[in-house]
Order: C-alpha cells, then structure tokens, then sequence
C-alpha cells in the first residue's frame, strides 16, 4: 500500500492549520510510502517581515539530524577498516584525559558520561547567543577530569560527543568533518543543498529565519555556538528525501550504514537504550521507529522511518513551539491507521489503572512537587483519573507515565523507559523510586521551604569549578539565594535560586528558547558551605568549591 487514504491528508492539514493564517512561521513536510512521497506540503512564511511563503526549496536547519551523517561517517570508516567503532577515544585524541576507557561507540551511543558541551558553557556565563568556536567547545571537554556519571551507567543525550566525534572523522580521514561527509555523503547522493552552517555571519540563500512565538508576538530566535556535527547542518526538502532514500536502502552506494546504526546502545547492567549510533531506535505502536529529532532557538525538525511499513517522514519547521516528537507520532498514526495495533500502554490504561494496588488516596493526592535529597533534583506531578496518567516534568523533561504493574507507572516513548514505583507511605503521601534511563532516584513530596536567613549569608560568596576552568559568585538579594556565573558582562548568567529544602535549590532559566533546569546542592564541612554540585539535565554534578 502506498496512497494515503481517503481523508488522511486533510486530518495531517489540520494538525499544522494554525501556523497557514496571516503572519504565521510554519513548517515543510513529505510523508513516504514504499519510498515514493504521497504527501508533500508547505505551510506558513519562511522570512514573516517580506511576507516570504516556505517552498521545498527553502533551507532549514535541521540541528541535531545532523548526528545521523556523522553515526553514517563512522559506520563507512569502520567498514573500510579505517576505524574500530569499539576504538578507544584517546586513540584518536589523546588530548582527552579521563580515568576510565572510553569508546567511541559509547560517544555514539550517548552513554559516555561526558559533560553537555553547551550546558557547561552556561556554567561559566556564556549562553547560546554569545559567539564561541566548535574548537571552544573542544577546549572545555578537554579540560574535564571527571564525568557526570561512570561510562555506560545512562543514558543522558550529550552534544560534546558528536564534536568530539566530528574530530574524530577528520583526523582518520584527512580533510574537514563537512569535506568527509560531502566527498562521501552529500555528493553521491545529489545532496546539493544541504552544507555547514557553523556562524550565524555566513549567508545562506533559501535559508528561513527562525522564530520563537512569545507572549503572543515572535521573536527571531539567536544562536552563536558553532555546533559542527552536533547540530550544524543546514538542508532542504529534497535533500533529506535523498537522505530518506538511503535509508530505505540501508546503504550509501554499496556501503551498508543502517544495520550498526541502529543497533541500540548497551549499559553496564545488560539494559538497552533506545538509541544506536546518531540515531533514536524507538517502538511506537508494535513497529520501530527509526528517528532523529533536531533543536536549535526557532527551528525544530524530525527525520523517520518505520522500515515495517516502509514509510518516511521529513518534517522541517521555523519555530520554536513545533514540538516534532508530537506531530510525528500523529503523522504515524494517521498515515498508518487501520496498518498497527492500538497503543497497548494507552488503551488498556483505564484497566490497569482499576488493577493498582496503591491507596486511592496516596494516588489522588499525588500531585505536587518531589525532590531527591542524592541528587537535588526535581519531579513535578499531576495525576489525571480521567486518562489514567501522570503527567510529569523532571528538570524540563515531559513525562506522560501509565500503569504498567500493581504499583509501577511506566513512560515508553523517550530515548529510554522511564518507569515509576509509587510506595504509598504510612502519611499518605508518596515516595517515589524513579528510574529515568539508568538514572536512579528516591523521589519524596516537599512542601514550600523559607530558608533560614543565616544559611543564606553562609552560602555567598566565590567559588570555583576546576573541570570548567571557570568560578561563580553566590550572594544574596531580596532574600533570595543568587548565582552569577563567570564575568558580570552577561546578565543572563544570573541564577535565581528557588529553595527546595536546606541546601538544596532549583534554579530555572529560558534563553533563545531553550528551557534550562538546575539543581543546585550547597555542601557543608563542618557547618561551614564548602561549595556546591549543579546538575540539570544534560550534565550532572559539576563541582564548584569555595575560593
């Protein structure tokens, strides 16, 4: 089968309706059936101060879809013998210091327990609209002597690995990352439109400007961080449907990729996450779903494919709110209805839901906010009976979790399972033992804090991160707790600190449309604050101490 079905176009219209009225940044779509495109759609404006409508031309860039040619540039290097994908990393870049092995296939993987390049960067006061290097971002890896968590313990999405694998590529091959891949990629497979694009002052013809939809207006969405292989490749309609074709074919000419790029990545207890080598390896509804999503401030993309049912979905947008995860399972379920099972976590949810044990109470009274005194972080809840569903958010991750057991709430959709036990408490109130891709956590209800005023004049002063090579000032103002990181140039660098419990802190910031959480854990010797931890959700534990 390879037509849509009568109706099915309109229903996908209607998912993107809002952003066809006047003014409006919208997206470019294709949706594929046995490799030919059966729907190929346009909506909204490309540039919104010229009134420019998106076209298929039109360029956009598609982030972190990026990953998926450098997992594809690995895998064609290691089939040529030039390259072990089980290598170590400081075979190839010695200039890494760690304690313990690293491969690089657990860079690929995800699993390498490697500081977020970016979120680092934050940490020492520069955010994303402030011009740094790739090799900036390199310099900050290479300073690091510790990880956020042991090698192939979780899994957490981090950036810094495809630099680091983008150096990689140029050092066996020697050319540039965008010279390997456009010699190896982009011209065998009549990819003329899709380049790097690593500065925010290099012109690109076709390109849409990004926008970011805030209190009812739009802002242009800035970025200045040059991302390489993480993110920085820009494209169009026709080449990813080029892109699509190779992967149909599972090859790059007589080159196999698929097969190793989307062999999930393992863990240190056995576990398998759901993500291969730069590519997500999810199951949505019996099938899986091959698929990378992309990010930048004003872009979103997503790039599919359900090998079962021979199908591919290209989607490039312009603004920030696109949220391509969501429309990507509702293009699924709508091109491929009547074609996979009901959703089993979803349809017998309600059933489930009459099979827990736990006390109606404890579940009815479940929302609010949970706190891991471990790790400083944080789980907000809310429990809908209606849909049998606790809707969640941990440090700005959503969660949608469902019975899955007497006692269990399950969350299958990320690049992991999160699954949730709720232990109902002799109080009534719930203790929650979370596990969120190899991270573990016991979870118990906070109610709201007011730290004590002399905890607060003992936490200010200056501090020091050796890993980022960089300090912080902790000080005290209007009774609240705030950090500035690196210079006082950039006033963004502040951090308003929220208290949890003693010692303990969430911090929350939003810059060029990107959500951040933090938590923020003071540590105390001998009474007196010697430093502190902060984790969010792409890196965990940097370590500050007192200057």
């Amino acid at each position: 089968m390879s037509a849509l079905k009568a109706g099915q176009a309109g229903r996908i219209d209607e998912l993107f309706a809002p952003w066809t009225v006047s003014g409006q940044p919208g997206a470019t779509l294709a949706v594929l059936r046995a490799g030919e495109v059966v729907l190929q759609r346009c909506y909204g404006l490309a540039n919104i101060e010229h009134g420019v409508a998106i076209r298929p031309e039109t360029r956009f860039h598609i982030a972190s879809i990026t990953k998926t040619f450098v997992g594809a540039s690995c895998v064609l290097l290691h089939r040529e013998g030039k390259l072990s994908i089980d290598d170590p990393v400081t075979k190839h870049i010695p200039e890494l210091k760690l304690s313990a092995p690293l491969s690089v296939r657990q860079l690929l993987n995800m699993i390498s327990g490697l500081r977020d390049s970016m979120e680092s960067m934050s940490l020492r006061g520069v955010l994303v609209r402030y011009p740094r290097s790739g090799q900036d971002l390199l310099d900050l890896v290479f300073n690091q002597r510790t990880l956020s968590y042991p090698t192939a313990e979780r899994y957490v999405y981090t950036n810094i690995n495809f630099n680091l694998l983008s150096l990689i590529i140029e050092r066996i091959s020697g050319r540039s990352f965008v010279d390997f891949v456009t010699e190896r990629i982009w011209q065998p497979l009549g990819m003329s439109s899709t380049l790097l694009r690593d500065s925010n002052a290099m012109i690109v013809p076709g390109l849409a400007d990004a926008y970011i939809p805030r209190d009812g207006k739009m802002e242009k969405g800035v970025w200045a961080f040059g991302l390489s292989g993480a993110g920085g490749f820009v494209s169009n309609l026709p080449d990813l449907l080029r892109w699509q074709a190779a992967f149909r074919a599972g090859a790059i000419g007589n080159v196999k990729m698929l097969d190793l790029m989307s062999e999930r990545g393992r863990l240190k207890d056995g576990r398998l996450v759901n993500y291969g080598l730069g590519l997500g390896v999810r199951r949505h509804r019996g099938v899986t779903v091959l698929c990378h999503g992309g990010a930048l401030p004003g872009y979103r993309a997503m790039f599919a494919r359900v090998p079962e049912r021979d199908f591919g979905l290209v989607l490039m947008c312009n603004r920030d709110d696109a949220d391509p995860y969501t429309r990507m399972q509702q293009i699924i379920d709508i091109a491929l209805e009547g074609e996979l099972p009901e959703p089993e976590l979803v349809t017998g949810a309600r059933t489930r839901l009459a099979q827990v044990t736990i006390p109606a109470k404890v579940l009815d009274g479940l929302d609010g906010r949970y706190l891991d005194r471990a790790s400083g972080e944080v789980i907000e809840l809310k429990f809908n009976r209606a849909n049998a569903t606790i809707e969640g958010d941990k440090m700005g991750f959503a969660l949608a979790l469902r019975p899955s057991g007497p006692d269990t709430f399950k969350d299958p959709w990320p690049n992991f399972d999160t699954t949730m036990r709720i232990e109902a408490l002799p109080t009534g109130r719930a203790r929650l033992h979370v596990d969120f891709g190899g991270q573990t956590g016991t979870f118990e209800r906070v109610d709201a804090y007011a730290p004590a005023a002399d905890d607060l004049a003992t936490a200010a002063g200056t501090y020091h991160a050796a890993d980022l090579r960089s300090g912080a000032e902790a000080m005290v103002r209007s009774g609240r707790l705030v950090l500035r990181f690196g210079s006082d140039f950039h006033g963004e660098s502040e951090l308003t600190l929220e208290p949890l419990a003693r010692d303990m802190f969430l911090a929350r910031r939003e810059t060029g449309g990107f959500k951040h959480h933090y938590a923020v854990r003071f540590r105390r010797d001998q009474g007196r604050v010697a430093g502190f931890l902060v984790s969010s959700d792409r890196l965990k534990d940097t370590r500050f101490d007192r200057a």
